[in-house]
């Protein structure tokens, strides 16, 4: 009879971790994060669970042990993944400042420092999020991007308002422009590095260029500006 320890502790299911296994924790983040590279590469709906797992060197029992099933999988991706980066961008909107240009050069300077030190979350997010028929989609949307746009597009707006901003400048609007300059580049940049001197283009001349895009696209064009009044005559 082969020795007690060869067998498998009792009440232990096949793929599921030791009670007590100090690497539980890190096996689930390990996943997690197999599971948001290959969406990000491939698309969610072309990455079934089993190539997850051989991503990830484990069995695709073990994928079922952390995620009950395929949809709390995108859950733990969108909250524990494209969440905190989210945050990390848009909660110090509020400390910008007054300013709208200020407020929203600051968003898009770090959303491309934050998507540059993060490889994936530009594909996902065009992938997944910008395209219609992304599964991260409806997720993102609802939990995530619709409060945090509004927060930038509320002052904004109040700014256009006020005559601060360009009156031909639409709020809304600018959160996608805000997309367009930052994410797209950098899940595009294979294809846009080819152009005669792209080659040397990193993550802080796109911040260069986007920030001055911004600041002189949103100042008001010198003909709508207010004439200054006049001074009182003696």
């Amino acid at each position: 009879m082969p020795p007690a320890a060869d067998h498998p502790p009792p009440g232990r299911r096949p793929g599921r971790p030791a009670a007590g296994d100090g690497g539980s924790a890190g096996q689930r983040e390990q996943l997690l994060d197999a599971a948001t590279e290959l969406f990000a590469q491939r698309g969610v709906a072309a990455t079934p669970i089993k190539t997850i797992a051989t991503h990830a060197g484990v069995t695709p029992a073990l994928v079922h042990y952390y995620f009950r099933d395929r949809d709390q999988l995108l859950d733990a991706v969108v909250d524990e993944r494209l969440q905190p980066l989210v945050e990390q961008v848009f909660a110090p909107a509020s400390a910008d400042g007054a300013d709208p240009a200020a407020m929203l050069v600051g968003v898009a300077g770090r959303l491309i420092r934050t998507a540059a030190a993060t490889p994936w979350f530009p594909g996902l997010w065009i992938r997944e999020i910008v395209g219609a028929d992304g599964q991260l989609h409806q997720r993102v949307l609802h939990r995530i991007a619709l409060q945090r746009a509004g927060l930038v597009i509320a002052p904004l707006a109040a700014a256009r308002a006020r005559g601060e901003i360009n009156p031909g400048l639409e709020p809304a609007l600018l959160m996608v422009s805000l997309i367009g300059l930052t994410l797209l580049p950098l899940a595009t940049a294979h294809i846009w590095r080819r152009l005669p001197g792209a080659g040397a283009i990193d993550s802080e001349a796109l911040v260069r260029h986007v920030s001055a895009l911004l600041a002189h696209g949103l100042g008001v064009p010198p003909e709508l500006q207010p004439v200054p009044a006049a001074p009182p005559s003696a």
